[in-house]
């Protein structure tokens, strides 16, 4: 005969029973504590990512408009060499300046921010300028003897307004060059191919129905003098009347309106300091700061400040070659720059 348990289950089964819920409880709660930091980490990881990625789309955006910076704007790099010098028409061998270029700003460096000229395509394409446009003629009876001309406005008769509406406009910033490349003669009389090739260029800021003089950054960045002589070019008359032919040809004159861009760090001493030079944390730290991006009108004039990023630990520029037009660029931020990233974002023209 078989006798059967009505009990339930004995105290050890239960123990047993309550030690395992507890065991898989736990383990739940771990992993639902795993996920959750896990969950923060991506997120945080996800939003300084869009924040780099964003500022960088930016700065890239700049840069593809860069050209009129090269060979035409003092910037001083990490060495002391001009950052935008550029050489289309000579081999590498022949310098004896470095080719490569790089320039770093840090809240913790003495220069905290980058001054870049930049062509504003907003406001249109590159004008090809006739020089005749800009001077009233008068008439001469004697075949031999040329008539009498007088420069009136780079815009007489709304003669720029009616191709380029987007240029004529109160605070516009232009800038006049050519595609000649000049350089300076050396004591013996040869050409000094040493000096990076550059047009002679003007630069004035529209207001009623001339062009005034700029204010800074323009003016302190601008090289304004003729390329070969160093005499400076005090007006637009003045560029207008001496511009370069090409080849004994008819001079070529451009026209193309431009702005100034500044890139600032401005260092956040709220936070922690939590950048190290050249990421390697055994350096004394130092605030990480904020990056900026400011434009300018010719007037001297800042527009609004727009943050770029935050939390970054140094803003780079570098050039592998001033035989090439090509610029890198890198936002380092706080938690990427103390673990030397190699990637880099490049802009090209």
């Amino acid at each position: 005969m078989k006798i059967q348990n009505n009990l339930g289950f004995t105290a050890v089964e239960v123990m047993i029973g309550v030690g395992l819920t507890a065991v898989v409880t736990v383990a739940l709660i771990s992993t639902q504590v795993w996920l959750a930091k896990d969950q923060a980490v991506l997120k945080n990881q996800l939003e300084q990512s869009i924040d780099e990625k964003l500022a960088e789309r930016i700065i890239f955006s700049d840069l593809s408009a860069v050209e009129p910076s090269f060979n035409n704007i003092s910037l001083a790099d990490d060495s002391g060499n001009n950052f935008f010098d550029y050489y289309p028409d000579v081999p590498a061998n022949s310098l004896t300046t470095p080719l490569s270029r790089a320039i770093t700003i840090t809240s913790k460096t003495a220069n905290q921010s980058v001054s870049l000229i930049v062509q504003n395509l907003s406001a249109g394409a590159t004008l090809n300028y006739d020089p005749t446009a800009a001077y009233s003629f008068g008439t001469s009876s004697d075949f031999n003897v040329a008539g009498s001309y007088t420069f009136v406005s780079v815009n007489q008769n709304n003669w720029v307004k009616a191709i380029r509406p987007g240029f004529w406009i109160d605070g516009m910033t232009l800038m006049f060059d050519t595609p000649a490349k000049l350089r300076p003669l050396s004591s013996d009389g040869t050409v000094n191919m040493q000096v990076a090739p550059r047009s002679p260029v003007y630069v004035g800021v529209v207001g009623g129905a001339i062009l005034n003089s700029v204010g800074n950054p323009f003016s302190g960045l601008i090289k304004s003098t003729q390329p070969v002589t160093g005499a400076a070019i005090p007006s637009v008359d003045s560029f207008l009347q001496n511009v370069p032919s090409i080849g004994g040809g008819q001079s070529v004159v451009r026209l193309r309106a431009i702005s100034a861009i500044q890139y600032t760090l401005e260092a956040d001493k709220t936070l922690a300091a939590d950048c190290y030079p050249g990421g390697n944390k055994s350096g004394t730290p130092f605030y990480h700061s904020n990056l900026y991006k400011v434009i300018y009108k010719g007037t001297g004039q800042a527009g609004q400040k727009v943050l770029l990023a935050d939390k970054v630990c140094s803003f780079s520029m570098s050039r592998d070659s001033v035989l090439k037009r090509m610029i890198y660029f890198k936002i380092n931020k706080v938690d990427t720059y103390n673990n030397s990233p190699s990637d880099t974002s490049t802009a090209s023209l």
